[in-house]
């Protein structure tokens, strides 16, 4: 198919809107907004048709001009769309036909050259538009406006406040990591053609599994996972650090199920001419799977080096029950891709099933324990002790299998970290970046250490490297967001989350760190907003709906926080939480009977989260109680109890209980908690002198 190229000279005008196609921007008033180019040439596509339907497919063909892409690349480009013509909850403008596509309902007027010129005059000073009649002057004026804005680009100082939305990482030296060998590829999601999305995962995960067997040779960089699911969306808000990668193919595909039997088309694209070089259909009976992947390895393997370059490319070993094999990518994908309130369900489900359907596959085993590991990493998924005992049982299991399994061995370290076993942890990820140095997940664990100890520049280190290997995962950028949240970096770690959320507008995660960081800038209203936006996307998380409760309490709305606080009790059922947060704006105004509230919150599953804590109001309701106090202390002082008792360790997990700790033991004045206050006290100062202070524990 001929590639359709926008024309550099045409505009049209929406209502109050002007549209300039070939510089990809739209003007309201004094406003203009710059769009992606697969966004204008959507548009562009809408107006030629306006008042008529354009189906999806005939919009990418047109537009991705077949490409193979993310499902919703198309509907996000709605999004930001309506999202230009402020007409998202309206839809008067761009409307959605069900199952068939969109139309543009609104008047298009078409503007010559000079028409567009002579609208420009009346908006020059602040549009940004060309202000000037004389139309020979127009393109010298483009030009010198290019000139100067480059010149000030290269003259400014690289200050967080110039650097716009921008992420730090992202100004530095990303190629180096692509540049230890000539080729660099990436594995492209494949189209599902199966007619079934729960196939998706087959669609997603083998494309991954090929590039981790080929990852193996050291003639190719292979693009990470994020990254490549990133390219696939096809974002134009990304396209100057898809140039810093380096990249010199893509592989896209096709896969077909029928009758037991799988079909793949597989293409090699040269990406500098945009070319097919390559193109190979393979199918076989699903039980050859295994087979199949090592077969599409060897021949992509083969096209780039030559047919001497003989290499073995397995994916996991060819003894493993096919099923078993299904079930451990559909652990991953959901892993990967689930939302917050449901991605450790649905991946423990589908890795329970890989792990009895094939009981010596150490993979799944390993990636089990890793979700095991992160049973509270966000929510509470799973109670403590029973979450510790079935990532122990897995990683165990996983590393007689393979002492190398990498997923095991974080799993472990995640664990070690969480106990204040530093050591143990370091040297199970030092075993992992010794295995695969551009290990991505045993980098940003990496980073969790150093934060866990303290280590912000260490933890910034890390992050970064990790940021540099997979530039375009929504989570590394999050994670990178959280380091600079705790060096005090605010704008930086907004700018990391803002960019998560450029790459895929449907990470929660990435909202719920950008509503924290808001908040911790006194940007209240914004940070609802933020929340807002989450809880739209998936409202099924308990932190997020009692975080954003919380905002609205501190913004003194209190109906709104009600509701919030009223939809996570719906979420606990019949429970000691619901009835907690149900009830929880008259706990802490003092309405409840205390014997009643201290009941309540000492039942609370989520007592302190990154989010919030509930440590200040159970330090408030055992004030003045020393009988009490002397009962709840071992539970504040277990949380922050260093290896075998041997003093205490205070970092920004555990902060609140050990501030909470040090003022009951100073109301108990007993001899007996003397030299524990001294050694707490100690650990708190250590503490205090690596973080700002309206970052530390507020109990006022």
């Amino acid at each position: 198919m001929t590639e359709q190229v926008l024309p550099e000279n045409s505009y049209f005008r929406l209502g109050d809107y002007y549209i300039d196609v070939g510089d990809h921007r739209v003007f309201f008033g004094e406003q203009s907004r710059h769009l992606e180019p697969k966004a204008i040439h959507v548009l562009y596509q809408l107006a030629l048709f306006a008042g008529e339907t354009v189906s999806r497919q005939e919009l990418m063909e047109k537009v991705w001009h077949g490409r193979v892409v993310m499902e919703d690349a198309l509907t996000r480009i709605i999004s930001q769309l309506r999202l230009t013509f402020n007409d998202s909850k309206a839809r008067q403008i761009i409307h959605t036909v069900p199952k068939k596509g969109y139309r543009l309902s609104t008047d298009v007027t078409w503007l010559s050259r000079q028409e567009f010129i002579k609208f420009s005059t009346k908006h020059s000073k602040k549009s940004g538009l060309i202000s000037s009649l004389n139309k020979g002057k127009v393109a010298a004026l483009i030009v010198l406006s290019l000139m100067l804005a480059l010149l000030i680009f290269v003259l400014l100082p690289k200050t967080p406040e110039n650097q716009g939305s921008t992420p730090e990482v992202l100004t530095q030296n990303i190629e180096n990591n692509h540049t230890k060998t000539e080729t660099v590829i990436a594995f492209l999601p494949w189209r599902n053609l199966t007619g079934d999305a729960s196939n998706d995962y087959l669609a997603e995960m083998l494309p991954e599994e090929l590039s981790i067997a080929l990852a193996k040779s050291d003639k190719v960089t292979v693009l990470a996972h994020y990254s490549s699911i990133a390219l696939a969306r096809d974002s134009g808000a990304l396209d100057s650090i898809v140039e810093k990668l380096n990249l010199g193919y893509l592989v896209e595909g096709s896969i077909t199920e029928a009758n037991e039997r799988i079909r793949v088309l597989v293409h090699l694209v040269e990406k500098q001419s945009n070319k097919v070089i390559w193109s190979q259909v393979y199918e076989d009976n699903m039980q050859k799977l295994l087979t199949l992947n090592s077969k599409v390895i060897a021949d992509i393997n083969a096209q780039l080096f030559g047919q001497s370059e003989q290499a073995n490319f397995t994916t996991v070993s060819g003894n493993v029950d096919i099923n078993a094999y299904r079930a451990y990518l559909q652990g991953n994908y959901w892993w990967m891709n689930g939302k917050t309130s449901e991605w450790f369900f649905q991946a423990e489900a589908a890795f329970l099933r890989a792990t009895q359907l094939a009981p010596n596959f150490a993979a799944a085993f390993g990636s089990l324990a890793f979700i095991y590991a992160r049973y509270n990493y966000h929510d509470i998924y799973m109670e403590k002790a029973v979450a510790v005992t079935k990532a122990r049982v897995a990683i165990d299991t996983a590393l007689q299998l393979d002492p190398n399994d990498i997923n095991a061995l974080l799993a472990g370290a995640l664990l070690a970290i969480e106990n204040f076993q530093f050591d143990a942890a370091e040297q199970l990820i030092n075993k992992v970046l010794s295995v695969d140095a551009s290990n991505t997940r045993g980098l940003y664990v990496y980073s969790e250490l150093a934060l866990a100890k303290n280590q912000f520049d260490v933890a910034l280190i890390y992050a970064d490297k990790a940021l540099q290997i997979d530039p375009l995962s929504p989570w590394i950028n999050v994670n990178k967001a959280i380091v600079h949240f705790w060096r005090n970096e605010m704008p930086k770690a907004l700018a990391s989350v803002d960019h998560a959320i450029d790459i895929d507008s449907n990470f929660t995660w990435a909202y719920v760190w950008k509503a924290k960081i808001l908040s911790q800038r006194g940007q209240l209203s914004e940070s609802i907003e933020a929340m807002k936006v989450c809880l739209e996307i998936d409202d099924g998380s308990p932190v997020n709906s009692i975080y954003l409760a919380l905002l609205y309490s501190k913004d003194s709305m209190p109906e709104q926080a009600q509701r919030w606080f009223s939809h996570t009790a719906s979420l606990y059922g019949d429970s000691p939480d619901a009835r907690f947060w149900q009830n929880y704006l008259s706990l802490i105004t003092q309405k409840e009977n205390p014997d009643i509230a201290r009941q309540l919150v000492n039942q609370v599953t989520l007592k302190t989260t990154r989010f919030f804590s509930l440590v200040p109001l159970q330090k408030a309701l055992l004030s003045s109680h020393p009988k009490l106090i002397k009962q709840a202390l071992p539970q504040f002082l277990s949380l922050i109890q260093a290896p075998n008792q041997s003093g205490f360790w205070v970092n920004h997990h555990n902060q609140f209980s050990a501030y909470a700790a040090l003022a009951l033991m100073q109301q108990l004045d007993s001899i007996q908690h003397e030299q524990k206050k001294a050694l707490l006290n100690v650990q708190i100062k250590a503490f205090e002198s690596k973080v700002a202070l309206q970052l530390r524990a507020d109990f006022h």
